[in-house]
């Protein structure tokens, strides 16, 4: 027998002491005992017993009921009435108390006995139900889920404050009215209404992603909803109702996926929109493209592309900072967005290259050639629009034109691969013949037969690199200063064809700087220079204490690893950096010039000097100069192959040359044809010639 506390409530002292005397022999442990209401009051409150045996009629004007009431509410301790009366009044006022039990007097001990038994039983089970009330209430206040519990006419009974929160009401208010008055449900995609779905006993729990709910004040959420059901006792016993449903309660689970949906979403728009304009990204445009292409309805309804190229886009980036430019790429593609119609699409692909995929309108034939005339209509709104209205930075004005090309998707595409090609070299083409006009893709443009397919390129180049059909040539550079005795050659590169024929440089660099194939081509040219240099300095020939000049593509400057790779072909081949100059043209240079500027630093402190070739093809402006620390200047041919003959070209070659000297640095002529130009570059001052007047590239192998 367990020794549970008892505490006694008799204004009788005999019978008291009986009590206490009978529930010790049944081994319980007697803690107190009351004669009157307040010592039982403070007793109990003090002693805290398992179990209080009350008296209902006591000494005073307090009777035990009324303490069975102040305990019930303010201590839970379970009571169980004594009393010599059984009349209804007193019986329905003892009910108000919840007692867990009544004996009437007298009574016989083992009655005692199963009384107290059952009490204590039944208290121990009623704490552990509240103690779980107690835990199941605080998990559905902390859980971020709105929960809410229905009976089977949809009535609430119960919601949690996350419930509350998202419905905008409160339990007292909701309490008993129907779910439908609170909140609506309905499909994310569609749109439709979801009906709030009742369960056949065979399936008890139901989850449904993606609904949005909105409430009765029109604020809406994505939620993931669950359906709980739980079956009553009568709907156990009586089966299912009669519209199929399982009678019973509901628990109706609410999960707020508002941010992780808005979150998805983000992540979706980032992956297939340029994050800049807003437009659809290259990746995006190629798969609709290929859809455009290959969808069983691409004959019925053939598109049109037009390629988009901002003319001199470099210009305004370059000199006017990359917020001028980004405004630029931005109005611009606003200016697209204008010219759409319902069903077309535009991307930005990269830098200033634009795509609108256009549906020509059925209702309107007409056709111009070998596309609609809306689209055409579209290629010249475009050119007139952004024609008139100038980019306007920091108070000035600039004239901006545009390069379009018209692709009709008239089935001779099987891929957007061949889609990008064609629309590429056509636009490409109009920009180099002077822009600001648009023209048609066709299959037998002479145009693009002569740089034929590029793809075809690209696999030649690959195929060059992996069979290493690549040779290095080099030019004398001639010291026209008597006392300069310094010789220096710049190291040249040609692809050697299936059939050994040479293939020059300006074939294939323009598509391998286009396709991002110069990375591996540059760290060819190194690997090769280098093992060169190494052989001819160990000949001890008449070019073993030459200057060897290497040329980097842009690309490299973007690529802090080439720097480890020059230094570590230098340390293999025991080359001495101080023999090597490393060219970078003007535009690649300024084009990136914080890049270019950290990138030659860098190198120059292995002791490696740096020329910057071109100059006066790009920027031509001497103010970048102060940022790129280069020792070493080459003006380009453009003014100085025909010098000799034209006193405009001979006067910037001048005044070039002057002003490299107040810099510091060492000039180059290139493109020295002929002794006149080779002897108008002494008299200037300019401190190396290099051209066919000095020499032709020779293999660097026969050096």
């Amino acid at each position: 027998m367990s020794r549970e506390s008892i505490f006694i409530v008799e204004d009788e002292r005999i019978i008291a002491m009986d009590l206490q005397h009978r529930l010790e022999r049944m081994g319980y442990r007697v803690c107190g005992s009351a004669s009157d209401a307040n010592a039982a009051i403070l007793g109990i409150r003090d002693l805290k017993p398992d179990l209080v045996l009350m008296d209902i009629v006591l000494q005073g004007p307090i009777d035990g009921i009324e303490i069975a009431l102040t305990i019930k509410n303010e201590l839970r301790i379970p009571v169980i009435f004594l009393s010599a009366y059984t009349d209804n009044a007193t019986i329905d006022r003892a009910k108000e108390a919840g007692p867990m039990g009544f004996i009437l007097k007298p009574f016989k001990e083992r009655e005692l006995a199963t009384v107290i038994e059952m009490a204590l039983f039944k208290s121990r089970a009623d704490n552990r139900i509240r103690e779980n009330e107690q835990l199941f209430s605080a998990i559905l206040k902390s859980t971020t889920d709105a929960i809410l519990v229905v009976d089977q006419e949809k009535r609430i009974v119960f919601l949690n404050p996350e419930a509350q929160e998202i419905l905008e009401t409160t339990e007292e208010d909701a309490r008993t009215k129907r779910v439908e008055d609170f909140f609506t449900l309905s499909e994310m995609e569609s749109g439709e209404p979801f009906p709030l779905p009742t369960l056949s006993e065979n399936r008890k729990v139901l989850k449904i992603r993606n609904l949005r709910l909105t409430n009765r004040n029109n604020n809406s959420y994505v939620v993931e909803m669950t359906l709980n059901h739980e079956l009553s006792p009568e709907s156990g016993a009586k089966g299912s109702q009669s519209d199929g449903s399982a009678g019973g309660t509901s628990i109706l689970s609410f999960k707020d996926i508002s941010r992780l949906h808005e979150m998805t979403d983000a992540i979706k728009y980032q992956s297939s929109h340029d994050t800049l304009t807003g437009l659809l990204n290259r990746n995006e445009i190629a798969l609709r493209l290929n859809e455009a292409i290959s969808s069983p309805g691409a004959r019925a309804k053939p598109a049109e592309v037009l390629f988009i190229d901002i003319d001199h886009f470099r210009v305004v980036n370059d000199s006017c900072g990359t917020q001028a430019g980004d405004r630029l790429l931005q109005e611009t593609a606003q200016r697209i967005r204008a010219f759409m119609g319902a069903q077309d699409y535009a991307a930005r692909c990269s830098g200033d290259d634009f795509i609108l995929v256009h549906f020509p309108d059925p209702d309107n034939p007409e056709r111009l050639g070998s596309v609609a005339r809306d689209t055409v209509d579209i290629a010249q709104g475009l050119i007139m629009e952004t024609r008139k209205d100038l980019f306007r930075w920091n108070g000035k004005e600039y004239p901006i034109s545009l390069s379009i090309a018209i692709v009709p998707l008239d089935g001779t595409f099987h891929t957007e691969h061949d889609v990008m090609i064609a629309g590429t070299q056509t636009v490409y083409n109009t920009h180099e013949s002077g822009g600001n006009h648009y023209s048609v893709f066709s299959q037998g443009s002479t145009q693009i037969k002569a740089r034929a397919s590029i793809s075809e390129w690209i696999t030649r180049i690959h195929e060059a690199l992996r069979e290493n059909r690549f040779r290095l040539f080099y030019q004398p550079i001639l010291p026209l200063e008597a006392t300069n005795t310094q010789h220096k050659l710049e190291i040249l590169i040609r692809m050697i064809g299936v059939d050994g024929e040479i293939i020059q440089p300006g074939e294939f660099i323009p598509i391998a700087e286009h396709y991002n194939l110069m990375p591996a081509i540059d760290r060819w040219v190194i690997r090769e220079s280098f093992a060169a240099v190494a052989r001819i300095q160990k000949a001890n020939g008449p070019l073993a204490k030459s200057i060897f000049c290497i040329n980097l593509s842009g690309s490299s400057l973007l690529d802090e690893s080439i720097i480890g790779y020059i230094m570590e072909n230098a340390e293999e081949t025991g080359v001495s950096p101080e023999c090597i100059c490393l060219e970078v043209t003007e535009t690649s240079a300024i084009l990136n010039l914080g890049s270019a500027s950290r990138f030659i630093t860098m190198l120059k402190e292995q002791g490696f000097t740096f020329a910057l070739d071109d100059f006066g093809s790009g920027f031509s402006s001497f103010n970048y100069l102060k940022n790129l620390p280069v020792d070493y200047l080459k003006i380009d041919g453009c003014f100085i192959r025909n010098m000799d003959r034209d006193e405009v070209d001979y006067t910037m070659v001048q005044a070039i040359s002057s002003m490299c000297k107040v810099l510091g640095l060492k000039t180059i002529g290139e493109f020295a044809e002929n002794d006149t130009i080779i002897g108008q570059l002494r008299t200037i001052g300019v401190d190396y010639a290099q051209g066919y007047g000095i020499s032709k590239p020779v293999p660097l192998e026969e050096a």
